[in-house]
């Protein structure tokens, strides 16, 4: 169960009766959760820019009560603590990678040109860390303290591009394309942390300097394996 889904566990609890239920007490629960799921959002939109402000060592509960507009025993019906907000607010980003990768790279365009291609996926990348100013520093606490969900999102990565590449370069050997799927998403994720922690006026250099080096290396594969002509 995630965090998200465990805080929706809280929300349904709260709503129902210990009294057994009848039909006609069971027909709000539905609603009732989908305000729960609004508020939990609402929660963590508010935790995000309380992080981004004050880092996630110095923000409390009563920060993000207050950003959000709720009251403190409010939240705790919701999360149990700020590590849960922390977390949920963890596996909220891994879905938006997830989500910015596989547009970025959809199986349908495994023909676009290597530096087309690598245009996409970092741009992509640097304008969901734009969107997201909390980013890094929740990414740091979600790792020291809840690897599971990057691991997670890792092999979801390395999944989506080893398809790509497969797609892309029949011909590869299958150990090469596992290994340079691992690669390229370690490669890309790496980049991602840099830019998130370098100041703003050097990440066009950075980028310039990472899509160079990607679209070098992957030129190479498109003159051993051919592109595959997928439309």
């Amino acid at each position: 169960m995630s965090i998200v889904e465990g805080s929706l566990y809280f929300v349904t609890a709260m709503a129902t009766n210990p009294a057994p239920a009848s039909p006609t007490d069971r027909a709000p629960r539905a609603p009732q959760q989908e305000r729960g799921q609004r508020r939990v959002e609402q929660i963590l939109d508010a935790a995000e820019a309380v992080f981004a402000e004050h880092g996630v060592g110095a923000a409390t509960m009563q920060l993000i009560a207050e950003r959000a507009e709720s009251s403190v025993g409010s939240l705790y019906h919701f999360f149990p603590n700020k590590e849960a907000v922390v977390e949920a607010l963890g596996a909220r980003y891994a879905e938006m990678v997830k989500a910015t990768n596989q547009e970025a790279m959809p199986l349908t365009m495994v023909h676009l040109p290597t530096a087309a291609l690598f245009d996409r996926i970092l741009q992509g990348q640097l304008a969901m860390l734009e969107r997201t100013p909390a980013f890094e520093a929740v990414h740091d606490a979600v790792h020291r303290n809840c690897p599971a969900i990057y691991d997670a999102l890792n092999e979801a990565l390395v999944g989506h591009v080893g398809q790509f590449l497969a797609l892309r370069y029949p011909t590869m050997p299958a150990a090469q394309r596992a290994a340079s799927a691992m690669v390229s998403v370690a490669t890309v994720h790496s980049v991602v942390e840099l830019l998130g922690r370098v100041p703003a006026e050097y990440r066009a250099a950075v980028m310039q300097e990472a899509h160079a080096m990607l679209v070098r290396h992957y030129s190479g594969h498109d003159a051993q394996y051919g592109v595959a002509a997928v439309r």
